[in-house]
């Protein structure tokens, strides 16, 4: 299924991102008092306001590249109003599947959070044993289940 744009990640300029993934490069690798500069233009670029502890490991849990497209991304991510059924299982399959790159998946699984009012959705996805509170819940979810379960205990979850 073809998500509509709302849904999709944002198209990036590929300079903004190599500019910003080697400015994160020397700040993550870098000293507080050697970095400012480096740290101002990010900040400057991305309109946030990271500080130098922000960047310190990030290479430990994915590349600077892909964080870079994740902070890039997040102003995208929001409530779409009209969102349906079929676009939350699509949702639910991509992440379930690993369909895409690590920053797309990350979008669409805060996609799913944002757009179910059910705090617990990824538990679903990943850890559906925590999410029934069964140490050996037999089975994995398809991704329509995942949704219609989320969906019918968004009130008991919140």
């Amino acid at each position: 299924m073809e998500l509509r744009p709302d849904l999709m990640p944002p198209m990036l300029d590929e300079s903004l991102v190599a500019r910003l993934t080697n400015l994160s490069e020397q700040i993550d690798c870098g000293h507080p008092d050697r970095t400012r500069e480096q740290l101002a233009a990010f900040n400057r670029e991305t309109m946030t306001e990271f500080e130098f502890i922000d960047f310190q490991g990030i290479y430990g849990g994915q590349t600077h590249d892909t964080w870079v497209r994740k902070v890039l991304a997040t102003p995208y991510e929001q409530r779409v109003t009209d969102v349906t059924k079929q676009e939350l299982i699509e949702l639910a399959r991509r992440v379930m599947e690993c369909d895409g790159a690590e920053h797309d998946i990350d979008f669409w699984l805060h996609m799913l959070e944002i757009n179910i009012p059910n705090e617990r959705v990824s538990d679903l996805i990943f850890w559906p044993d925590e999410y029934f509170d069964e140490a050996d819940y037999p089975e994995g979810l398809s991704p329509e289940q995942v949704i219609e379960i989320a969906l019918n205990d968004r009130e008991v979850v919140l």
